[in-house]
């Protein structure tokens, strides 16, 4: 029947006249939803190609795979991100001043870009098709720096801290994200507001990880 064929024969010519740069933007739209929506193993190529209304085939030709695209649409925009924030963040003569900016920058860097800090979440777990496992350089720097500057801490004041640094800012920085990505399971009756989040988390952190006296924790 004539009608059978000329549907799909109008979606060739349509597709064929959009540009390169509309197709990407489709492709990475679609991609950003799905991998925020189902996860890094649940979103899969057919689906956002179906929700870029391109084909798999093209999806493929651009990218090769979806460890590709995960990294174009989500990885690398995360990792500039928080090289961006490196790169810009002030420092003064006020150590707690500086502190405090970098809790209340890194809560708001969390909340303006929470979709694509979920997408990140979904990298891990169980696979559903072969593929590489994405790298997360950008946070690899990110936490790089603030060891550096926590240990530098210690040595302007001859100490030597008791525990892993590096790891104690990983724990901090996954509470920070936790209060953010988690809101609606932490706070069900109703989340406190964001200086109330960052200003205890600044304190707790603070007082576990800074050199001195005041760092002590009781049992």
């Amino acid at each position: 029947m004539p009608g059978l064929s000329a549907q799909p024969a109008a979606d060739a010519v349509r597709r064929r006249r959009r540009s390169r740069a509309d197709v990407n933007q489709r492709i990475h739209d679609a991609a950003r939803r799905l991998f925020a929506e189902l996860g890094y193993h649940g979103a899969t190529t057919r689906e956002i190609a179906r929700v870029a209304d391109v084909s798999e085939t093209l999806l493929f030709r651009y990218y090769g795979n979806k460890a590709v695209l995960f990294d174009e649409v989500v990885l690398q925009p995360f990792n500039r991100l928080l090289q961006d924030f490196l790169a810009q963040r002030p420092t003064s003569t006020d150590p707690r001043a500086d502190q405090h900016f970098i809790f209340t920058a890194v809560y708001g860097l969390i909340e303006e870009n929470r979709a694509l800090f979920t997408a990140l979440l979904s990298a891990h777990g169980p696979r559903s098709e072969t593929s590489s496992m994405p790298q997360f350089e950008g946070l690899v720097s990110f936490f790089r720096a603030g060891t550096a500057e926590q240990l530098q801490k210690y040595a302007e004041r001859g100490e030597s801290p008791s525990f892993d640094v590096g790891l104690g800012l990983r724990l901090a920085f996954g509470m920070l994200a936790a209060s953010v990505l988690l809101r609606d399971w932490l706070f069900p009756e109703g989340a406190p507001s964001n200086d109330q989040i960052v200003s205890l988390l600044e304190g707790m952190v603070g007082r576990a990880l800074d050199p001195g006296p005041e760092t002590v924790l009781s049992d």
